[in-house]
């Protein structure tokens, strides 16, 4: 066999990571994709932190095999924000709430299911985050994430499994009436924890790998954007506000890191 001395092949056009991605929020799958941000300027990035912990022992004279422990795992996602909307810039301030601005749709008769039908549109775009309830005729409780996802800016419906034979489905949401007014909370249970439902139940960079079909997913769970925001306005220029997003371990689940990288097959 020769040694190569250099690391390019016939299969390094199909192997590069390109360009900048999409981020989305709650997403699934192409078929049920969640809310897309919407345009950035400067890319998106993933970094993944982890403290590793070297376990000293009397006489060893350098780091041991197996004597290295996880201390912390961070996972971030970063992007530039070109687009702004009111959802997205509500989002990029952790524990904030329209403190006006928004109704209240009670069971919206949303459609009848069929065999192959995923996508419902709600009558509303503009819905606030973590609002939406959705309910199909002789089925459980429909679950964000587990049953549905929803693109927030466009009021779409996608379900993970049609809801079929027919079945009434109706959805009860908050979307934004008039000017949202963003403002912070101030309740007393704010002030020492974060709500729930701040959260985002992931964000998602769907990238582009030269020569396969399908897309790299990289996603971090339970995502808060807990950076400072700057909105940065000037002459002739536009604002591209800089969100970080943290994932982070569920509180029933300390063991998962909250992250993951799908990488594709085709």
């Amino acid at each position: 066999m020769t040694v190569s001395k250099h690391g390019v092949s016939t299969d390094s056009p199909d192997r590069i990571l390109i360009d900048s991605g999409a981020l989305y929020f709650d997403f699934i799958d192409a078929d049920s994709p969640g809310t897309l941000l919407g345009a950035t300027r400067g890319g998106n990035s993933f970094e993944l932190a982890r403290t590793i912990r070297r376990m000293e022992a009397d006489g060893a004279r350098g780091p041991v095999k197996g004597l290295r422990r996880i201390e912390e795992v961070v996972a971030t996602i970063k992007a530039n924000m070109l687009e702004l909307t009111a959802e997205n810039l509500r989002r990029a301030i952790a524990g904030s709430i329209y403190s006006s601005g928004t109704s209240l749709i009670e069971d919206e008769a949303v459609g009848n299911g069929d065999a192959e039908a995923v996508e419902f549109a709600l009558d509303h775009g503009a819905i606030e985050q973590n609002s939406v309830s959705v309910a199909v005729a002789d089925r459980e409780a429909q679950v964000l994430l587990t049953d549905f996802t929803i693109d927030y800016d466009t009021g779409t419906i996608y379900f993970v499994v049609a809801p079929g034979d027919g079945k009434a489905i109706t959805a009860t949401y908050y979307y934004a009436s008039t000017d949202a007014v963003i403002g912070g909370e101030s309740t007393e249970l704010d002030k020492y924890n974060i709500k729930d439902a701040a959260y985002i139940g992931n964000v998602v960079i769907v990238g582009t790998l030269t020569g396969k079909t399908n897309p790299v997913i990289v996603k971090i769970t339970n995502a808060l954007c807990d950076g400072a925001l700057s909105l940065s306005m000037a002459p002739k220029d536009e604002a591209v506000p800089a969100l970080t997003f943290t994932g982070h371990y569920s509180n029933a689940d300390l063991d998962t890191e909250p992250w993951e990288i799908i990488f594709p097959a085709s």
